[in-house]
Order: C-alpha cells, then structure tokens, then sequence
C-alpha cells in the first residue's frame, strides 16, 4: 500500500502512464524518509506490468518483479560511494534490444547524486537517445545534486516535504510511541526518517538533549550536565544547527549582529567536528556552549 501523501503522484503519474506521455527519463527528489524509494518502486511495477490496471500485482511480469527476478528490470548498484561509469556501460548495454517480458525496459537509479561527473556525461547521451519502450528513473533528495544536463533531459518530480496532520497521524498509527512535537520539523518533513527515529529511540534522546540545551540557556542546568547529555545524542551538529534555527533565531530575529555571531560561532563547530575527538571534544562543546549563552543573553 502506497504511503497516503504520495497517492496525488501516483494518480498523476498513472495518468501519464495511460496516456503515454510519461517521459523516458524520471527524476524524483525530495526530503530524506519522504517516500520517494516507494514511489520509484510503484512507477516500475507499473511501467513493467502488462495488465490493464497498472500495476496489477497478479501477472506474470508483476510476479517476477516482486521476486527481484525481472529479466526487463535493472537496479543500478549504489552500494558504494559513487555510481561510476561502468555501472552506467552496463545500464546502457542492459536497454538495447526488446523487453523479453514485454511491455518495457525499465532502470532505476537510487541516490543519483552518487554520480561521478564521467558517469552522468555517460548517462546523459542513454536519456538523450532513450531506446523505445525503455524508461530511466532517477531519485535524490535534491535535484540540484546532478548536472543541469541530466536534468534537463528528465520530467522532474518534486515530492514536498509533509509537515502536517495526515503525516502526523499516519506516524501514530505506525508505532505505540508518543511522537514529539518537533520531530516532522526536525526530520525535514520526512515521514519515514521520523518513524526509523522513533523506532530506534533516537527521538526520546533527542527530545531530552534539546529540554537540556534549553534549561542551560534559562539557568536551570549546570555545563557539565547540559555537555554529558549532548555527548550521548548522535548528529550533535545536526541537533545543534536545528536547536539555533528553530528556537533561537526567531527569538533573537530583532538583532543582525547576534544572529551573525550564532551562525559563525555554528559554522566553526560544523568545520571542527570531525576533527575533534576525546576529551578535547567535550571542551570544544562546552566552550561552545558557554559562548552561545552569552550571545544569548
């Protein structure tokens, strides 16, 4: 069952489908956990199922697609850290000639952004030149990520990012957790980044850290505390940037200089995280955190 925030863009895409005005070449962006794997997945068995009613779960092509056995289908390999051009040789070899299945060819490209510069110059001649009844679908959280080339080459599909109550109430009846507040906002709009966040614990810490960071600004808790129970959160970088841009930024919204200041004292922890490690870590953030404090006032 398709996810209920991404049931406008099946229905549009189906519509192309049937009307045969879908474009060889799909990009799919979007916030991290927003769906747009799940997407990508219905577009394929639709694009590969020879029903009527697309994609009928019940043929022969529907049958082998959930068997990851299609001989009509190709997933791209993106276990490593690039998508290199031999992966794209092996996708253009793959297109050429006719489905064995019938009705089409159909690849899809996770994490596109993982294309190197000579494997995105290699793809783009395949989405130029698509083989009939062939289709290329491409997802990334950003469509600025690739090469303007690329993506001039493919029908662009921006899923927005879900902050309100359909998202809230489909993230309640997926788990017995209490979902925070703060958690869509902090997770990007990104459902299923929420939900793996609540499953995993990850939000009840999370939850913790930011009552701590504020109750250090207010004077209710001591540095050591407020840096013990940072120390324990995964992504400090990240639970800082949003704590500043989602709770202290409109409060300080009236004064351009301190707002200056937070972001460039931000910028140099950012630059020195990855660096820093041990106990000079600790110091790090307690300097960080005491120089925060008396920009906040």
């Amino acid at each position: 069952m398709l996810l209920p925030w991404l049931e406008r863009y099946q229905q549009q895409l189906s519509r192309l489908l049937a009307t045969q005005q879908l474009a060889h070449g799909i990009l799919l962006t979007g916030p991290s956990g927003i769906g747009k794997h799940q997407l990508a997945q219905y577009l394929v068995a639709s694009l590969l199922c020879t029903a009527k009613n697309k994609p009928c779960g019940e043929c022969k092509s529907c049958l082998l697609f959930a068997a990851g056995s299609h001989a009509d289908f190709l997933a791209v390999d993106n276990s490593g850290t690039t998508i290199g051009i031999d992966a794209v040789r092996q996708l253009s070899q793959f297109m050429q000639g006719r489905p064995q299945q019938q009705p089409n060819k159909v690849v899809l490209v996770s994490d596109a952004d993982k294309l190197t510069e000579a494997a995105a110059n290699a793809l783009l001649k395949t989405l130029e030149e698509p083989p009939q009844n062939s289709f290329i679908i491409l997802y990334c959280n950003s469509a600025n990520a690739l090469p303007a080339t690329v993506m001039s080459r493919c029908q662009q599909w921006q899923l927005a990012a879900e902050f309100g109550d359909d998202a809230k109430d489909w993230l309640r009846q997926q788990t017995n957790r209490a979902v925070p507040d703060f958690l869509l906002t902090y997770c990007g709009g990104g459902p299923l980044k929420a939900l793996a966040l609540l499953e995993s614990g990850a939000a009840d810490q999370l939850q913790v850290s930011l009552q701590h960071l504020t109750q250090y600004l207010q004077q209710q808790l001591s540095l050591p505390e407020c840096v013990k129970q940072l120390e324990q959160s995964e992504g400090i970088s990240q639970l800082l940037g949003w704590f500043l841009r989602q709770r202290l930024v409109p409060s300080d919204g009236q004064n351009p200089q301190r707002l200056l200041a937070m972001h460039m004292l931000y910028n140099r922890w950012c630059r020195d995280d990855s660096q820093i490690l041990g106990q000079n870590k600790q110091l790090a953030l307690s300097a960080f955190l005491t120089e925060l404090k008396r920009l906040h006032g």
